[in-house]
């Protein structure tokens, strides 16, 4: 049997320091963070996904599967089956969508809302936790620059100057 040794002498660049990337820092964080919400939370019957739907929904009181699935990043469907398992729990409320007969609006069962306060402190003793060791000054310039990184990407897309996905053959 042949192997192959690949020699990595005659690679033009070397591979970039993926620990000082800011995609697989926050890539990373929020995979942790994910993790750690879901073991503080699992006691109350909801997982992550579905807190997130409830949360959207309070944030956004009345907004439609559609709209909710459009600021989720989720298909429609996947929206649709969430707030049905919600609906059937007695977490969320499906009103008939007044100018279109196969939309719901979404609001909170009042259950609901006595529960999205006590995970939001979950939430924030996750968030205390998680940047133990920083100041309060660089706690808010943290998120503050992260928040005008978030800015910039959102003007990417609203001006059309995403790049084409990587590997594509399309030409800026």
């Amino acid at each position: 049997m042949v192997s192959q040794v690949t020699n990595f002498r005659s690679m033009p660049e070397p591979l970039p320091d993926f620990d000082r990337s800011l995609g697989f820092i926050v890539s990373d964080i929020s995979r942790l963070l994910r993790a750690e919400f879901n073991r503080r939370v699992r006691g109350h019957g909801l997982t992550r996904p579905q807190w997130l739907l409830l949360y959207y929904v309070a944030r956004q009181p009345g907004a439609s599967q559609s709209e909710l699935a459009e600021m989720l990043q989720l298909e429609k469907i996947t929206v649709s089956r969430q707030a049905a398992r919600l609906e059937r729990t007695g977490w969320l409320v499906r009103d008939d969508h007044t100018r279109d007969g196969r939309a719901y609006r979404l609001r909170l069962a009042p259950r609901a809302a006595r529960v999205i306060m006590e995970l939001a402190g979950v939430s924030e003793k996750l968030r205390e936790d998680a940047m133990a060791g920083l100041s309060s000054n660089r706690c808010a310039a943290l998120i503050d620059d992260l928040q005008h990184i978030k800015s910039n990407l959102l003007g990417f897309e609203n001006r059309g100057q995403l790049r084409p996905p990587f590997g594509s053959h399309e030409q800026n």
